[in-house]
C-alpha cells in the first residue's frame, strides 16, 4: 500500500464502519424490505382491509423508498464512517413496522397528516384534471331488464330516488333495501 511519510493506509474503499451486532446488514435488509413487503402483501390479500393498515404500509414504502433513494446518492459515506450506523438505521426501521408502535402511522396521524391537507386541497382536483377521464369516478350501469319486466317495487324505487341518481330500474328495490340496512 502507499505510504504517507512512512505511515502505511488502508485504501479508502476497504474502510469498514464499527458494529457491534454479527450480519447487521442482513438483519437491516430484513426489517426494511422483506417483514414490511411480506405484512404488505398479507394486507393487500385480505378481503377487508383496515383503513389503519393500508395507511401504515403506505406511509412506510414512502419513507422507505425516499430513504433508499437518498442513502443511495447522497448519504453513501455514512455507512463506512459513522459508528453503529446500520444498527442505528436498523432500529429506526424496526420502530416503523414494528405491530406494537406502527411508527409510519404515528408519523402520519402526529406529524404529516395536517400539513399534508394544505397541498392535497390544492393540488388533488388538478390532479384529476390532469388525470382525464381517468379521473372520474365510474358511472353505473342500467343492469338489463329480466323477461317478466320490472316489479311494481323497482319502479317506486325508481320514483322515490333523487333526479340523476344512479339507481339501476332493475332490483332497485333491492338496493333500496340493502341501502337502508
Amino acid at each position: 500500500p502507499p505510504t504517507l511519510r512512512g505511515v502505511a493506509r488502508r485504501p479508502s474503499s476497504s474502510r469498514m464502519s464499527i458494529s457491534i451486532v454479527p450480519f447487521i446488514g442482513l438483519i437491516s435488509f430484513g426489517v426494511q424490505y422483506v417483514y414490511p413487503l411480506t405484512e404488505s402483501a398479507g394486507v393487500l390479500l385480505k378481503e377487508k382491509t383496515a383503513n389503519k393498515d393500508l395507511t401504515q404500509w403506505v406511509v412506510f414504502w414512502i419513507i422507505c423508498i425516499g430513504f433508499a433513494i437518498l442513502e443511495n446518492n447522497f448519504l453513501f459515506f455514512l455507512a463506512d464512517c459513522v459508528p453503529l450506523y446500520l444498527e442505528l438505521k436498523t432500529l429506526a426501521f424496526l420502530w416503523l413496522v414494528h405491530p406494537d408502535y406502527l411508527g409510519a402511522l404515528w408519523l402520519w396521524h402526529k406529524r404529516l397528516k395536517v400539513p399534508h391537507a394544505e397541498y392535497d386541497k390544492a393540488f388533488y382536483p388538478l390532479l384529476l384534471q390532469c388525470l382525464g377521464p381517468l379521473g372520474k369516478a365510474p358511472a353505473v350501469e342500467a343492469a338489463p331488464k329480466s323477461d317478466e319486466g320490472t316489479s311494481k317495487d323497482d319502479e317506486e324505487a325508481a320514483e322515490s330516488a333523487p333526479p340523476g341518481s344512479p339507481i339501476p330500474i332493475a332490483g332497485a328495490a333491492a338496493w333500496r333495501g340493502a341501502a337502508a340496512s
